[in-house]
């Protein structure tokens, strides 16, 4: 299976009497990079994530956002009971020690600081990072899900292009030896013409026709193409990360083509040397997109 680096993602776990959301959204990078945010209740919890992430994803800008819902952000505080308790304690013990007259006032106490705080605190580490974890996970499905319909279609795509590039490879096969001939008969007609000045010796000559064949004939840069698609084709099959080695047969069809295209004196063979590498851009924006 071959997978994009776009994806997106959204698991939830309830809570409590709340509920968290995690957000997995992915997009191209050269490497595996993460940006989470996360609610300050899970501070510290950045590094699980990750493991979590690089157990499913290989390249890619990760970015993950992890939030509560309303009841735990806004107006779901708890009265810190302990704290109550100890400050009251405190107070009256200090009170009874000094002999100072009247009681406590609970009103007072109460508008002390801290004495009231997120129902998130009262949760404990355990029941947040099983929660976060099956958020993560659900998240990391659907993501993972997503970038394997996007790296299905990105296949697509770059099949259809794949076709284009074989079929107008064949057709400058066909089309060569009948270029070769006449590029042959040019040739002949000028060593013919340089043979009529003086000092041109036979071994000048052999050298003129070795020189003249090698610059017009590009048959072996039509048989090393079709090796490429074929490596090229069996890749995309194979299925994993195949974003580097696409990358590099891409440059090597690109520089056959333009050998071909800088040998070749047929018109439309150049014409489908151009076409060959205009399709290679288009396969190689697409395979910027693959894992």
């Amino acid at each position: 299976m071959v997978l994009s680096m776009t994806g997106y993602g959204k698991g939830t776990a309830t809570l409590g009497g709340g509920k968290m959301t995690v957000e997995v959204r992915t997009l191209n990078h050269r490497f595996l990079e993460f940006s989470i945010r996360l609610p300050r209740a899970l501070n510290g919890y950045e590094r699980e994530i990750e493991k979590a992430a690089r157990r499913r994803l290989n390249r890619g800008h990760v970015y993950v956002t992890v939030s509560f819902d309303r009841g735990y952000e806004s107006n779901a505080l708890v009265l810190n009971r302990q704290l109550l308790r100890r400050t009251w304690r405190e107070i009256a013990d200090f009170a009874r020690r000094e002999k100072i007259p009247g009681g406590v006032d609970i009103g007072a106490l109460l508008a002390l600081p801290d004495m009231f705080h997120p129902e998130i605190d009262t949760i404990s580490p355990g029941r947040l990072g099983k929660a976060l974890g099956e958020a993560l996970e659900e998240a990391l499905d659907r993501c993972v899900a997503m970038r394997a319909r996007e790296g299905k279609t990105l296949m697509a795509d770059m099949k259809g292009y794949l076709g284009e590039i074989g079929r107008i490879a064949a057709r400058i096969g066909k089309r060569a030896p009948k270029s070769l001939q006449e590029a042959q008969r040019r040739s002949r007609e000028r060593i013919e013409g340089l043979l009529d000045r003086p000092g041109m010796t036979e071994e000048r000559w052999a050298v003129e026709a070795a020189i003249i064949a090698e610059r017009t004939d590009f048959s072996e840069e039509i048989v090393r193409l079709g090796s490429h698609l074929e490596q090229f084709a069996s890749i995309m099959k194979a299925g994993g990360e195949v974003s580097k080695r696409l990358t590099f047969l891409l440059q090597e069809i690109h520089r056959e083509a333009t050998t071909m295209g800088n040998k070749a004196t047929d018109a439309a063979i150049i014409r489908d040397c151009i076409a060959v590498k205009e399709r290679v851009e288009k396969i190689r924006e697409q395979v910027q997109n693959l894992e």
